[in-house]
């Protein structure tokens, strides 16, 4: 029983990094209006980093009681205070807390669930990876539909109730783990990935309207890339745990291909179903990391992912419009062989089970 209390907290987690992650752009309207900023929101987006940073770190310790909780607690505390902030300066040392909270969360609540459930690790690593995507998908909706500081205050509830729900959970398993050999192309592959999963977000609207699409079409195809990688979490959970780096060598062919047809005005309305491809892909890597390095590799892991997702996206500003398919292209090109070389060494790598 306590098992399934501490998925679903776990679930809880990763539902409001879903929240931490949409709220900039989603809460946007709402501070320009509220506080009149402009290029000061990057300070929060500063200042989310930094919490992020610490919080990876202090979450690659064995303790997930009281650290995990109380991280949820924390992040619940400070979605209220944002949602009431009389001025935005408090908004951005909110922001260091979010980040904080959002490490914390991201990094136990993915490995507890691994931990707990190994026989199923990438399967259930990918259901509880929903989520994310829920969160993401959720907090843009519920701010065009409901008052902001509502959004935040449930938000704020929702956080504490995943801390009751985590309360007490166990210390980090003492996974066998090889040391760092081997480790680096799994580090790379996270931060190619990330860097597409966010490049294809941020910049492929901008291509469909070089193309000709309206700015509203591309914001809907936007809302159904993300949930489409929600959904492709879900519902292709089981197929890759049979055979984790095959099934994602075959998924990476299939976004490869429509990466090609996203240079055709036609057929590059098909791109969100790139985000059904590659929504398994971060949770099956993160179970490949978890069991054969063990827990406190996974803290490299989320810095890499940090990494690709903020600074591959930001180079694609250098980029002619263009070049950004090209660029989305030779990303999952890199990605596809490095997952391809993984797969050809498996068998020469020890390590446990999935």
């Amino acid at each position: 029983m306590a098992d399934v209390r501490f998925f679903w907290g776990s679930f809880l987690s990763l539902f409001l990094v879903g929240v931490i992650v949409a709220l900039p752009g989603a809460a946007l309207p709402h501070w320009r209006a509220r506080y009149g900023v402009e290029d000061e929101v990057s300070w929060f987006f500063a200042a989310l980093l930094l919490g992020l940073l610490l919080g990876v770190r202090l979450a690659q310790g064995e303790r997930r009681h009281p650290l995990l909780p109380a991280a949820l607690g924390l992040v619940g505390l400070a979605l209220w205070g944002v949602a009431l902030a009389p001025f935005f300066p408090l908004v951005v040392a909110l922001a260091f807390l979010l980040g904080l909270g959002e490490g914390v969360m991201n990094v136990h609540g993915n490995s507890l669930v691994g931990e707990l459930f190994p026989e199923r690790r990438v399967a259930l690593l990918n259901r509880v990876n929903v989520a994310f995507g829920l969160g993401a998908v959720f907090t843009p909706f519920a701010l065009t539909l409901l008052p902001y500081t509502a959004v935040l205050l449930l938000a704020g509830l929702l956080a504490g109730a995943g801390a009751l729900l985590l309360w007490k959970a166990p210390a980090v398993a003492h996974i066998p783990q090889e040391r760092g050999r081997g480790l680096w192309p799994f580090l790379l592959a996270v931060a190619l990935y990330t860097g597409l999963e966010g490049s294809l977000a941020t910049w492929n609207r901008v291509w469909l309207e070089r193309l000709g699409h309206a700015t509203a079409t591309g914001g809907v195809l936007l809302s159904l890339y993300w949930l489409f990688l929600a959904l492709g979490r879900l519902l292709l959970a089981e197929r890759v745990a049979r055979s984790p780096l095959t099934a994602l060598r075959g998924l990476l062919v299939g976004v490869l291909g429509l990466l090609l047809l996203n240079f055709l005005p036609p057929t590059a309305l098909l791109f969100p179903l790139a985000g059904f491809l590659l929504g398994p892909l971060f949770s099956t890597l993160f179970a490949l990391v978890q069991a054969r390095f063990g827990h406190r590799a996974l803290g490299g892991l989320l810095y890499a992912g940090a990494t690709g997702g903020t600074l591959i996206p930001a180079l694609f500003a250098l980029l002619p419009t263009g070049g950004i398919p090209v660029g989305l292209f030779a990303l999952a090109l890199g990605l596809f062989l490095l997952v391809a070389g993984l797969e050809g060494r498996k068998a020469h790598v020890k390590g446990p089970p999935l």
